[in-house]
């Protein structure tokens, strides 16, 4: 009987893995939607897509930062009173939805819209993810976890960063690709 307890006690047991692997995942999704905008503002005011100037590319980025600290801010209830992992699948869900919107947004007021939304979710994602991953590590390794589960985000930032080097002409692409990808994502949260 203790060998089990003792192996148990050297190696994380597998319900603990797949929520670290799940938040670094959703945290990814969150780097490369946050960044994808910046990657991709160079050109939409130099094409003057949608309409886009240096002052509409200004609010719609302010306003995008605007949501993920609104979403920050307002989530800790929200993630008390329905769960880590449920919130985390609504805001994968939202964030990704409006993401895919953003790419087929016929104007500047509706792409700044579709962001400040998801940004709202954005921005409810990390701390919903933390909290989680908290709840899901042995004692005394949080620590570890959160940095791995940190390292998300910056992993996220780089592949949007890589994509736009090379797609940034069709900036549609870029935005689907984050929804998509974080709709293809949400049933593995479930």
């Amino acid at each position: 009987m203790s060998a089990p307890a003792a192996h148990s006690a050297l190696e994380p047991a597998a319900d603990t893995r797949w929520p670290a692997v799940l938040c670094w995942l959703a945290v990814a999704l969150e780097g490369f939607d946050l960044v994808v905008l910046g990657a991709v503002i160079p050109q939409l005011l130099a094409t003057q897509a949608l309409g886009f100037t240096p002052e509409a590319a200004t609010l719609v980025a302010t306003m995008s930062l605007v949501g993920v600290g609104l979403g920050a801010a307002m989530v800790g209830p929200i993630v008390d009173r329905v769960g880590r992992r449920w919130t985390i699948i609504a805001c994968v869900t939202i964030f990704s939805i409006f993401t895919l919107l953003v790419a087929f947004a016929p104007n500047v007021a509706l792409f700044t819209v579709f962001r400040f939304i998801a940004g709202l979710a954005l921005g409810a994602v990390m701390p919903s993810c933390l909290a989680y991953i908290s709840e899901h590590n042995r004692s005394g390794k949080t620590g570890k976890a959160t940095t791995l589960t940190m390292t998300g985000y910056h992993a996220g930032a780089v592949a949007i960063s890589l994509l736009a080097v090379f797609y940034s002409e069709n900036w549609h692409l870029l935005f689907a690709a984050g929804g998509i990808a974080g709709l293809l994502m949400v049933p593995l949260l479930w």
